[in-house]
């Protein structure tokens, strides 16, 4: 949904492929201080692009059986998985973040710490 896991609020993206630093509602710092952070998000992104690829795959595997026209799904498979990782990947990384949220969720004083200092900063 692109919003915020702690607060629900909307505006976390500084762009497509980037989050802000913090959540302009609530300020919860959205990189949550780990160097390879975006592992996660990727990961995720890349189980989900993948599975939905497989998923195609045999469908038209199936539907088109005595003859599966090869080529072009290895040429539009190229282009689903391309396109499919771009437009994920900001879902995957609020995704990821909602799920580190529920393992390790967030302190008052941890709100606190990154709103005065880094409100008007992006990745």
């Amino acid at each position: 949904m692109l919003r915020c896991p702690h607060c629900g609020s909307r505006g976390i993206l500084a762009s497509w492929f980037r989050l802000k630093h913090n959540c302009p509602r609530c300020g919860l710092h959205l990189h949550r201080e780990e160097g390879d952070y975006f592992l996660g998000a990727y990961t995720i992104m890349l189980i989900s692009v993948e599975f939905l690829f497989a998923a195609g795959f045999l469908i038209v595997l199936l539907v088109t059986w005595p003859n599966p026209p090869w080529e072009a799904i290895q040429w539009v498979g190229v282009i689903v998985l391309s396109a499919g990782a771009v437009i994920a990947y900001p879902f995957a990384k609020t995704l990821f973040l909602a799920i580190d949220l529920i393992f390790r969720p967030v302190s008052s004083t941890e709100l606190g710490w990154y709103k005065d200092d880094d409100a008007t900063k992006t990745d």
